[in-house]
């Protein structure tokens, strides 16, 4: 389940949410690309596995980036997210470092 920084991540923003689900794997990201959710987390993402979602989400208006903000598939954790929500989103998970 990832760090316990990333587990506080998580569960701020599970707070904020209307609706959590879990374990969405590549389904929720596609959700993410198509607006149906606004956020998608992995506290750990193999590259293989997050290099093709990259290029979806950022190319359906999305932001991909690693847990602390870094636009790329290699960082060992994603977040994907709208673009409307980007920001709020990783502010709150900087405020659980």
């Amino acid at each position: 389940m990832g760090s316990a920084v990333q587990q506080r991540g998580v569960a701020a923003l599970a707070e904020r949410g209307g609706l959590v689900r879990t374990w969405g794997d590549c389904y929720g990201y596609l959700l993410v690309a198509t607006g149906r959710a606004e956020v998608m987390l992995d506290t750990v993402m193999a590259p293989w596995d997050a290099a093709a979602l990259q290029p979806i989400i950022e190319e359906a208006g999305g932001v991909f980036t690693d847990w602390s903000g870094r636009p790329t598939a290699f960082g060992g954790s994603t977040v994907a997210t709208n673009a409307g929500l980007a920001a709020e989103v990783r502010a709150v998970l900087a405020a659980q470092r």
